[in-house]
């Protein structure tokens, strides 16, 4: 009988079924959240790479309409106009740009100036042009990845960070 008496408390503990959804949550609570994080910051990601497209096409149409090359506007009031489409989102300060012309479309560089893990603003100029050049506005963003789902398969950066870029390319018009 003793023996019994023994097994009893063991068999209730298994067959005691309180505390199954606090450990379930624990055990899928964290993937989930992991996950959940991933995909609102991959959302972010998305909202910010719409909103760098939508000011450099903005900008580039001051470009290509000639209002930069008649204003004489500089390098630093080109990134001010630059950066009050972007100010919601992103930070002015590590928004990059290069405006330049070209000789033909196929000479336009098509990758991103990434060397060993960081991006290569060697070589970035502020050159407006004029009528009729053909014309090339590319602006890039570093973004700090938060996430670790997202950094692993994301980052094209060194440091966990994601180049967000836009382009504008144009032909500008006789001003």
């Amino acid at each position: 009988m003793a023996a019994k008496v023994k097994l009893r408390p063991k068999i209730a503990f298994l067959r005691n079924r309180k505390g199954v959804a606090a450990i379930e949550f624990a055990l899928l609570g964290v993937p989930f959240f992991m996950i959940l994080f991933a995909i609102l910051e991959t959302a972010l990601i998305f909202v910010g790479d719409m909103t760098l497209e939508q000011a450099v096409e903005r900008a580039g149409r001051s470009v290509r309409v000639g209002t930069v090359t008649k204003t004489n506007i500089g390098s630093g009031d080109f990134k001010k106009s630059l950066c009050r489409e972007i100010r919601v989102l992103l930070s002015c300060d590590k928004v990059v740009f290069d405006l330049r012309s070209y000789s033909d479309f196929d000479s336009i560089p098509r990758a991103a100036p990434i060397k060993e893990g960081a991006l290569d603003v060697t070589g970035f100029r502020f050159e407006p042009g004029n009528a009729g050049q053909i014309m090339a506005l590319r602006a890039f963003y570093e973004w700090p990845l938060i996430t670790n789902v997202i950094q692993g398969s994301m980052s094209n950066l060194s440091g966990g960070k994601y180049l967000l870029s836009a382009s504008a390319v144009f032909q500008a018009e006789p001003f």
